[in-house]
């Protein structure tokens, strides 16, 4: 693909994100009347009365937000994050389903997503449905969970930290005779520079900062599954302290192999999880109903709400960014990824 061709596409999607814009700002006057069509589309997702909150986490964690659908932020980190504050203080939201399929992603964002299950958790039933795949940071924030799900095939865990750079010193340099020159303050400030090999000392500092990210994971897992004390009448697997350290060493688990190891604690998909989510709440809060409905909490709105199932069969909902692995687009970062 030539750079005219590049060009050509860049720029018709930019005029597509624009025209977007214009339409989905032009149908906010008229919110309430989309809500009332959109109803007979979306029937049982009422927000009146109590409920069980289902929050969807798709893609990469990042506090990013171009990722993000082309019609909204619908199951993006930030949109997911949202929520879950929102579910904190929501008092007709009785239970949680936090459905999850995701790779990992930064650690900062994985780790804001954590702390507020865990709050969450203190207040209301939590439970974590884990879809295709639920890794490394996908699985830090599950860890924060009462409950976590998997099907047999899910993929999971991938305990552990990643942190990618490049040295395009022979292609820059050596190739096409560019020279870098760096005016630094101290001799780590350009750690990690693509353009010359990486000293020793450098190597060392970053594998100590790797090694502190990898205990943080440790830890929030420790903190949040080994030590989780609940009375839910739920399947509860234990997972002990030794096993997470002996297949905390970034393995790959099918939702099967972690069931048996601890770090799922039964298999089963929705269906399962809004069964037991509802057996949860009403251990929690016993003057609901036992056939509580299950809301979807962050779903479009508006026009994005009703046209969402449509367009996506016919427009990309993902932008070229999407397609560039996470390493890449945060270099030099450590990161709770699968890549």
């Amino acid at each position: 693909m030539n750079t005219k061709t590049v060009s050509i596409i860049l720029i018709s999607l930019c005029f597509l994100s624009i025209i977007v814009g214009i339409i989905n700002s032009s149908a906010k006057p008229c919110e309430k009347q989309q809500e009332q069509t959109a109803s007979s589309f979306f029937k049982g997702f009422s927000t009146e009365g109590d409920k069980i909150a289902l929050i969807s986490l798709q893609g990469a964690i990042s506090s990013d937000t171009s990722s993000s659908s082309l019609f909204g932020e619908y199951g993006s980190a930030e949109s997911a994050l949202k929520s879950l504050e929102k579910a904190i203080d929501d008092n007709s939201v009785k239970g949680v389903i936090l459905r999850v399929n995701s790779p990992g992603g930064t650690v900062a964002m994985s780790q804001e997503i954590y702390e507020i299950i865990m709050k969450l958790r203190d207040k209301k039933p939590v439970a974590v449905s884990m879809a295709d795949l639920a890794a490394s940071g996908g699985y830090y924030i599950s860890s924060a969970a009462n409950r976590i799900y998997a099907d047999p095939g899910t993929l999971t865990g991938s305990i552990g930290v990643i942190m990618e750079t490049m040295n395009v010193q022979g292609l820059i340099t050596d190739k096409l005779g560019i020279k870098s020159t760096v005016i630094k303050s101290g001799k780590f400030k350009d750690t990690g520079s693509m353009y010359r090999a990486m000293t020793g000392e450098e190597k060392t500092l970053l594998q100590d900062l790797v090694n502190s990210a990898y205990n943080q994971f440790l830890n929030a897992i420790i903190n949040g599954r080994v030590k989780r004390k609940d009375n839910y009448d739920t399947e509860k697997t234990p997972l002990s302290v030794e096993d997470l350290k002996k297949y905390a060493d970034g393995r790959v688990l099918t939702g099967e192999q972690a069931k048996k190891l601890g770090f799922v604690d039964k298999l089963g998909g929705l269906y399962v999880v809004k069964t037991d989510i509802r057996k949860m709440a009403k251990k929690k809060f016993p003057s609901i109903s036992k056939n509580i409905p299950i809301v979807v909490y962050n779903k479009p709105t508006g026009f994005s709400e009703i046209f969402m199932g449509t367009t996506e069969s016919i427009l990309p909902h993902k932008s070229l960014k999407s397609f560039i692995p996470l390493g890449l687009d945060h270099p030099r970062q450590p990161l709770y990824m699968w890549e």
